[in-house]
């Protein structure tokens, strides 16, 4: 019997297997290589070239969505496209615009045809706990340099150096005027527009709520405003985890209210993705150029799946090419992670996190340590999932807003352990499921549950062990509650008002807006 890893077969895209920092990567090929342009990315990078190039006149845009969901890696791919014609960059992140943009749009034309030889001047930073005003001259003076040949730079460029040296060894002594009027000085010396992108610019508005620096807030106000003068165009973008206001949760009402007129000069560029394009995105993240061995059994093993969970309703609609792409998640699992990451993802627990980290059970160390073996498939689960996202988590988990149901879980599970791995493995992945939804597709059924733990969906033989597996938790260990009526498993009883709170908040989460106003 011949045994292989699929680490030895399989990885992931050395593109995904670190985090953008757009100072560290500034103007890097490497950097860029590889971006995928997401259709939320696409959207947005329309409407800011239309702003540009066209009628449209913003020239202040905050690009707000929960860590990991790609704001950085954008902002480093715009900043890249903006560079000189002769920069690698720049050229690498045209192509991907023109395979993305259609090549004879007029989006695309603009940037090949109207963005300037020596490109614009860009000035990027990730912010810290800082006076706004340190972060600017960073994001200038790191610009200056890239923009000016040593010897060739004016005196405001000198100037930005000599705040740059003061800021490393103390509190900045210059004041947000002079920044105002040195980038009005830059305006006039450079012969393009300029743009900057301050990453993180959260932390920067943190540090004004502790320490009571409005100040830093009306210095937002005024970059936002500084285009509306005629001259060179000055562009700003700000990257947030949430709504300016929502960083400020300590302030009275009416600062609260300041704070949301100043969003208010910016156009906010929400960035969020489908389940269904971050799916796209995990296949194209994992690396199968090693793996042609694997190209046609995984095909064919995915043929089936998509056939056995087609026959539910619900699952009709299954794209045998993405999850094909997906391998070696199960099905089923490739299903649940997005949800899980949008639902519950924080700062260490991206998708691309998942992927990429060597922390216990992540997915790097499931390629390790599964093998394949003969015409075996290993896929990692649902129970995999749990592992990962709760216990390498552990209580702190629990103690997060929303997440009470999380700790419910880990105890049943904890109690549950003396049982057997097979009782663990199925706590868990019902335990999972009922986190995602108690209606609709991927609700915890016998059949899906059972499917969700198997690596064949023929494999008649371990769908009836996890048969008998259910009803021994059920009716043996009464640890599983079976809702018979809705055929659902549930690690809690729940009550019938709690169920049809549930199932409401769903759906109503499930309605657009437009179709919610339509009704009354």
């Amino acid at each position: 019997m011949t045994t292989q890893s699929l680490a030895e077969l399989l990885s992931v895209n050395r593109r995904y297997a670190r985090s953008v920092n757009i100072e560290r990567d500034f103007d890097v090929p490497d950097a860029v290589e590889g971006y995928i342009l997401t259709e939320r990315a696409v959207d947005a990078l329309r409407r800011i070239v239309a702003s540009m190039f066209g009628r449209k006149r913003t020239t202040a845009w905050t690009l707000t969505g929960v860590y990991g969901t790609g704001k950085s890696a954008f902002a480093h791919f715009l900043t890249s496209l903006l560079g000189p014609a002769h920069s690698p960059a720049r050229q690498i992140a045209l192509e991907i615009a023109r395979q993305s943009l259609h090549p004879e749009s007029p989006e695309f034309e603009a940037l090949q045809k109207q963005l300037p030889e020596q490109g614009l001047f860009r000035a990027v930073a990730t912010a810290q706990r800082e006076p706004l005003r340190a972060t600017l001259v960073r994001a200038l003076n790191n610009a200056s340099d890239q923009y000016w040949k040593r010897g060739r730079e004016p005196e405001v460029s000198k100037k930005l150096t000599d705040w740059a040296t003061e800021i490393e060894f103390g509190p900045p002594q210059f004041s947000d005027r002079d920044v105002l009027q040195t980038i009005q000085q830059l305006a006039e010396a450079v012969d393009t527009d300029i743009v900057l992108i301050v990453d993180e610019l959260g932390k920067s508005l943190e540090y004004a709520t502790q320490n009571q620096a409005t100040a830093d807030l009306y210095l937002l106000q005024q970059l936002a405003e500084l285009s509306r003068k005629k001259g060179t165009r000055f562009y700003i973008f700000g990257l947030l985890h949430q709504a300016f206001e929502d960083y400020g949760q300590r302030l009275a009402s009416l600062e609260k209210n300041e704070w949301a007129k100043i969003q208010g000069r910016f156009e906010d560029i929400p960035f969020t993705e489908s389940s269904q394009q971050m799916l796209r995105l995990m296949g194209q993240a994992i690396n199968r150029t090693q793996a042609e061995t694997l190209t046609f059994p995984v095909h064919q093993r995915t043929e089936q799946w998509c056939e056995t969970l087609g026959a539910s309703g619900d699952l009709a609609d299954l794209s045998p090419k993405l999850l094909e792409a997906t391998y070696p998640l199960h099905p089923i699992a490739s299903l649940v992670l997005p949800e899980l990451c949008i639902r519950y993802a924080q700062n260490d627990r991206s998708l691309f996190t998942f992927l990429t980290s060597a922390e216990p059970h992540a997915f790097q160390q499931f390629l390790e340590t599964a093998e394949l073996r003969d015409d075996s498939l290993p896929t990692l689960k649902l129970h995999h999932l749990y592992d990962y996202f709760v216990e390498s988590l552990g209580a702190g988990m629990g103690s997060r807003p929303g997440l009470q149901r999380w700790l419910e879980i880990q105890t049943l599970v904890a109690d549950a352990k003396h049982r057997g791995e097979e009782t663990v493995a199925l706590l868990k992945t019902i335990g999972l499921l009922n986190l995602l939804t108690s209606t609709g597709l991927l609700r915890a059924t016998r059949s899906l549950v059972k499917l969700a733990l198997v690596d064949r969906p023929d494999d008649e033989a371990a769908l009836t062990a996890w048969e008998q597996q259910i009803n021994v938790v059920c009716h043996q260990q009464g640890i599983v509650t079976y809702r018979q009526s809705l055929d659902e498993l549930r690690l809690w009883e729940g009550s019938d008002f709690e169920d049809c709170l549930e199932t409401v908040i769903e759906t109503r989460s499930q309605i657009s807006p437009t179709e919610t106003d339509s009704q009354f």
